[in-house]
């Protein structure tokens, strides 16, 4: 999902699979993506919990997925940072809630 939100963008870009993993296992996740809505960065974040056995089934992702768009896919149009495509930088901020919710 982050590939498609960040359209094409490789997660993790500039670090080697070392650095990968080390930020992954110290609780790090990725902001989401420019444009991407809080429910579908939600639903990205419950697929990166760090226990398996917590993480949405494939039946479980296609009924989120399943939701209304206007569930989905709702965004605030005024703020810069919801505009997709944009640069990845301008969504570090977005959702913190989320993003440092498995933060050691």
């Amino acid at each position: 999902m982050y590939e498609i939100w960040s359209l094409g963008h490789k997660p993790f870009e500039n670090s080697t699979n070392q650095e990968c993993i080390r930020l992954v296992d110290s609780g790090y996740r990725l902001p989401p993506p420019p444009g991407c809505p809080k429910p579908m960065y939600k639903l990205m974040m419950q697929c990166w919990n760090p226990d398996t056995h917590d993480r949405p089934s494939f039946s479980d992702i296609s009924s989120s997925l399943s939701s209304p768009d206007k569930q989905l896919l709702m965004i605030n149009k005024e703020d810069p940072v919801t505009v997709l495509g944009g640069a990845l930088e301008t969504s570090h901020s977005l959702y913190n809630d989320l993003q440092y919710m498995y933060k050691n």
